[in-house]
């Protein structure tokens, strides 16, 4: 019995001290958290939007992978993308206040979760405006990447030169 007693308390005390490693850290995850699901989400819509747009020429085409459906190997990614700026930003934190703080407080914890978030938010510009009709979207994708042949894995050029030979073969 005092061994259970003694593990129990060893594993709260190494809690305790993950806890509060990471407590100061917990609003800029939280916001790095929002970041990346709200990427993910855009992401998943921008997948839909390909998917009805270029649904006759998906089908006749076996080596594009678009179905319009969220893939577990993405959901990993970003998973491991998380847990890489989770670290990222606990370390800022604790290399500012321990082993700079004498230069007083530079925020690095905020700046590292700023870049990651503007990331992000350049990625949720891409994905809304990526086969998107809208006047906003045309002007925006002469700024940022257009997704599709990202998500399609093959070019876009190809993919419309498809669809023009299929048009005038009546396919």
């Amino acid at each position: 019995m005092n061994t259970l007693s003694f593990l129990s308390r060893l594993a709260a005390s190494c809690i305790g001290i993950i806890w509060c490693w990471i407590e100061p850290t917990v609003p800029f995850l939280a916001i790095c958290v929002f970041a990346i699901l709200l990427d993910c989400l855009t992401a998943w819509r921008c997948n839909r939007r390909i998917y009805a747009k270029f649904r006759e020429e998906i089908k006749r085409t076996p080596s594009v992978k678009v179905d319009g459906k969220l893939k577990s190997q993405h959901m990993s990614k970003m998973i491991g993308d998380m847990c890489i700026i989770f670290l990222c930003v606990i370390l800022a934190y604790h290399v500012d206040n321990t082993m700079l703080m004498h230069l007083g407080d530079l925020h690095l914890a905020s700046y590292v979760s700023a870049v990651y978030c503007m990331i992000q938010f350049v990625s949720i510009i891409e994905n809304e405006s990526t086969c998107n009709g809208s006047t906003w979207a045309r002007v925006m994708q002469r700024l940022v990447a257009d997704k599709t042949e990202r998500h399609l894995g093959i070019k876009y050029k190809e993919l419309v030169k498809q669809i023009n030979e299929c048009d005038s073969t009546n396919c």
